[in-house]
């Protein structure tokens, strides 16, 4: 039976940041939302979707919020317990990282994202 991936960690430009449970990738690319009429499903209209990583992570006195914030036009790699990576290039900080009682919430996008 197939391992299923339970567990990611997230690298940015060679920091391991150990996420907790519930990190999220979407890989980007097109999406395609489905076109109506009054007489049902027409087709399909395609845009592009931003690759994405949402995660949380504990903060210790090694995690510097700022240096987290600062990043940008750097590489981040999603790597599961299955072995699969997935690197995201040309990766920045998409939102200010944020706080609650230890915790902190990131958002990283990039220009790509690949799986291999």
């Amino acid at each position: 039976m197939s391992q299923v991936t339970g567990k990611v960690v997230f690298t940015i430009n060679g920091k391991r940041l150990r996420s907790k449970e519930g990190a999220k990738l979407n890989m980007g690319g097109i999406a395609r939302d489905p076109a109506l009429s009054d007489s049902g499903v027409d087709g399909y209209t395609e845009k592009y979707e931003v690759p994405q990583v949402d995660c949380t992570i504990n903060h210790t006195a090694d995690i510097s919020l700022q240096e987290i914030q600062n990043f940008k036009d750097g590489t981040g790699t999603f790597e599961t317990d299955t072995g699969r990576i997935f690197t995201l290039k040309d990766a920045w900080c998409a939102k200010p990282p944020e706080m609650t009682k230890g915790e902190v919430t990131l958002v990283f996008q990039a220009r790509e994202c690949l799986e291999g």
